[in-house]
Parts: structure tokens; sequence; C-alpha cells
């Protein structure tokens, strides 16, 4: 993107002398759908888009204020000495600053910058994430668990309807992808149909299963989003960042959900060895042995999820022939994973 395309703000903050600190030149950039984000050398700065989608709601200044102080706080428990604080944004005339003086027009979260290649993502693909640094990976994940908050709130979203809310819809927001005869349909409807029978199955006569689950206190405030891409190695330490902040539901959840991200990114990966050292680690930790019967239902809700996202892609006239190819095949192993626990009622 052009820098002109670029909210004014965003403008100033890609010229070294907005900072009043030393910087690395040029200042990286990035942006999702929700955020945009600034790195500079030793610094981050990410400021929330005034968007709102439903689920996540940074529409007005106060809000974006909130969940930025909300970001800083949650991830103080599995990443805090990255996350320095909140850093409120002034303008004066047509120039803004960090800090300034007048009233803050917005806020952006301010983190310790460390280099792409230590997050695990990067790292698994080129070779370095081997069986010791699973199993230190499930203790570090273990432990973050150990000291998760839950309460009587917290609880009612490990409710069956609570849950199945959320998987119910991926299947309504995915029907237009099904067929699996072209490049726009990448999952096929037997697919679809057993992929969605499990899981209304599992509702039906796991009920049991979900009130142990309640009882034991196993539905926590996880981290919500705890993939191989959240996850860094750093200066001799792993760190559990950019945990969910915006959404109850997608935080208050099962233990099994927190972790199922990690299993499914092993498993489509072809690493089910390491998969399975991950789950031994961890339940070790844990002692939490009877929530692997509750795990496959959260690897299968998970892939499924990376699936939807990825055929998303697949409907956007500005995304080229070539890329939308690409965003079908991995849609299809999503895909292809979530179905595949249809046969695997638990994992050992």
């Amino acid at each position: 993107m052009a820098d002109s395309a670029l909210p004014p703000i965003v403008q100033q903050m890609l010229r070294a002398d907005f900072y009043p600190h030393p910087v690395t030149e040029p200042i990286g950039f990035m942006q999702t759908h929700v955020s945009q984000v600034l790195l500079t050398g030793d610094y981050v700065y990410k400021i929330k888009k005034p968007v709102n989608f439903g689920f996540l709601d940074y529409s007005t200044l106060a809000k974006r204020k909130h969940f930025c102080e909300e970001e800083i706080r949650l991830n103080q428990r599995g990443a805090g000495s990255l996350y320095l604080g909140v850093v409120p944004l002034t303008q004066s005339g047509e120039k803004f600053e960090l800090d300034g003086e007048g009233d803050p027009v917005e806020y952006a979260v301010k983190m310790r910058q460390f280099p792409q290649s230590a997050l695990m993502s990067d790292r698994f693909e080129r070779g370095l994430v081997d069986e010791a640094k699973i199993r230190e990976l499930a203790t570090t994940v273990a432990q973050f668990h150990s000291k998760t908050e839950t309460s009587d709130h917290i609880r009612t979203y490990g409710t069956i309807p609570a849950i199945r809310q959320s998987i119910d819809e991926n299947y309504e927001q995915t029907v237009d992808f099904v067929g699996g005869e072209s490049v726009d349909k990448p999952q096929t409807q037997q697919q679809f149909d057993e992929t969605k029978a499990y899981t209304d199955e599992f509702f039906e006569t796991q009920q049991t299963l979900f009130q142990k689950r309640l009882d034991q206190d196993r539905i926590r405030a996880c981290h919500g989003d705890l993939h191989l891409g959240n996850i860094c190695e750093w200066e001799d330490q792993i760190y559990l960042f950019d945990c969910i902040e915006f959404n109850e539901p997608f935080r208050f959840v099962d233990t099994m959900f927190d972790i199922a991200y990690i299993v499914m990114d092993l498993e489509v990966a072809g690493r089910e060895d390491l998969s399975k050292i991950f789950l031994n680690q961890y339940v070790e930790e844990t002692g939490d042995y009877e929530g692997l019967e509750i795990l496959p239902l959260y690897v299968s809700r998970q892939s499924y999820v990376r699936a939807k996202v990825t055929s998303f892609m697949l409907g956007d006239p500005s995304v080229s022939a070539a890329d939308k190819q690409a965003a079908s095949e991995k849609a299809a192993k999503y895909y292809r994973l979530a179905w595949s626990y249809v046969q695997k009622k638990t994992v050992a």
C-alpha cells in the first residue's frame, strides 16, 4: 500500500523524526484487518483500526484505549516483559506526537521488538523445533494455564450452547465453499456433511464430559489464539503473546481448546510425532488426561476455522488467480484435517 493511502498519523509514524528514540530505517510496517503495526528497531507500536466486526468493536477512541489497556494487562500473563505500556498519540495542528501535549487522538500498544526469526512458526519451518523444544513449550503452556483464572462468569462459556454457537456459525459461513470440484469450493460435500455430523453427535452424546470440564475448572481465562505464530523464543525465554483481548467468548475457553491450535499446526505440517510428544508432556504437567477425550472436537474446530478464514480470500476480487489457487489448496488441507477427526474419537 502506498504511504499516501495510509492515515496521516501512520504516514508520520513511518518517519524516523517522529520518534524520541533511535530507530532502524526504513521503519517496518505491517497491517491486518484490525491493526497497523510500526516496527522501529527496538520497539513496536500497534494501533487498533476504528472497525466494528461484531465480535470485535474498536469503533470509538474510548474503546480503542480500553482494548489497548486490556492487551497490556492480559499479555502480562504469558509475555509480560515484551509489553511495555499504552502510549497516547496527540495532535498539534497537522503534527502528531508520541505522548505530546494536548488531548490524545489515538493510542498505541508499545512492545519490545523481537526478530521474526524468533517466532516459533518460523523456527519450526527451519527445522529448529525438536522434541526437547516441544516438551519445553508444553511445560510453558501448562504453567501458563495453571495461573489463569476462572469464575462463575467464565464457566458460563463452557456450557454446550455457548460452545456450540461458534462451531455452528462456522458451518453456516462456509456453505458457499462446499463442492470440491473447483478452486472456489475447496471442501467436498462429504467432508462438510460428515464433519458437521461428527460435531452434532459429539454435543449430543458427550454431555457428561462437558459437565466434567466445568466441574474440574477446565474452563479458564486462556490465551484464545495460541498457534505457533503467536509464540516466540527470544533471549532464552518462550513467550505466549498476542492473546485475545477483544472478545470474552474467544478467551474464556477450555484449556484443551487453547492447546488445540498447537496440535493443529503440528499435525497439518505432518508432524504427528511432535504433536503426541507435546500432548504427553502437557497432560503429565497438568494431570488432565481426561481432556484428551474432548481435544478432538477442538482440533477439528480450530482446523475448520483456519480453513474458513483462508476460504474468505476466494471471493475477493482483488486477490490474484495464483493467490486464490494457493489459498484454495491451503483451505482444502485444513478442511481435510478437520474432517479427519470424524474418525478420531480420542487422541493418544
